[in-house]
Parts: C-alpha cells; sequence; structure tokens
C-alpha cells in the first residue's frame, strides 16, 4: 500500500496553494530520475510514520505533469516543496534519507501549527 499520494491534477495543486491550505510536502521525481529512484523508498516510509499527522506527503511525476513542475521553477530532481498556507516555505533539492525527510516534515508540522521560530528549532 503506498502511503504517499501521486497527485494526479492540476486541481490538487490549487487546493494546496490555496490561502490556509494543507501542510504539504511534495516529491517532485522522474522515472529515469536514479537518485529519486533512491529516496523513494525513504519518502514512502516517513508517509506512512506520518499517516495519522496533519501533514501530507505527495509525489509529482514531472514527466506526466511537466507544466506544474516548470511552475514550481523545478530545475533538478529530486526537488522536494514543503508548503502551507498556499506558500512555499523550504525546499530541499537531491536525495534525502527517511531521518531528514521526517525532520523536515516535523518542521512543517510545527510551522502549520504556529510554534515560534525557537520551538521549531529547539523543541
Amino acid at each position: 500500500m503506498a502511503f504517499a499520494h501521486e497527485i494526479t491534477s492540476k486541481s490538487e495543486i490549487d487546493e494546496i496553494m490555496k490561502e490556509g491550505g494543507p501542510a504539504v510536502m511534495i516529491d517532485f521525481w522522474a522515472s529515469w530520475c536514479g537518485p529519486c529512484r533512491m529516496m523513494a523508498p525513504h519518502f514512502e516510509a516517513v508517509a506512512e510514520a506520518m499517516v495519522d499527522e496533519p501533514v501530507q506527503l505527495l509525489k509529482l511525476d514531472t514527466e506526466k505533469y511537466a507544466e506544474i513542475a516548470q511552475a514550481f521553477n523545478v530545475r533538478s530532481l529530486p526537488t522536494i516543496l514543503l508548503i502551507h498556507d498556499g506558500k512555499i516555505q523550504d525546499v530541499v533539492i537531491g536525495a534525502k534519507d527517511a531521518h531528514t525527510l521526517k525532520k523536515k516534515a516535523e518542521w512543517l508540522l510545527s510551522k502549520a501549527r504556529g510554534d515560534g521560530f525557537f520551538k521549531r528549532m529547539f523543541g
């Protein structure tokens, strides 16, 4: 069972990017990208670990939805966008391990809850 949902339409992006939108991590990937394939099980593991949290881990195939990747100015793969309230909060470029991805997801959750800077940085 896949825990990271695949984005399949521009309307899904519109929902994510609207004011008040959800906390979302989007993995921009392609089937020919070696680092993307290496990172995929790590991203999936974090999606499974965070399934009960109010953060969505999504994937976007840049071969199928090149126009969406271009709209976000994605130039390297994998690229992960961390989005909350319709705004890009952070960008992660390159393959990351599960620990790093989980830390990023937790940081985004903390930001979505409205935790202050020091709480987000130091717990």
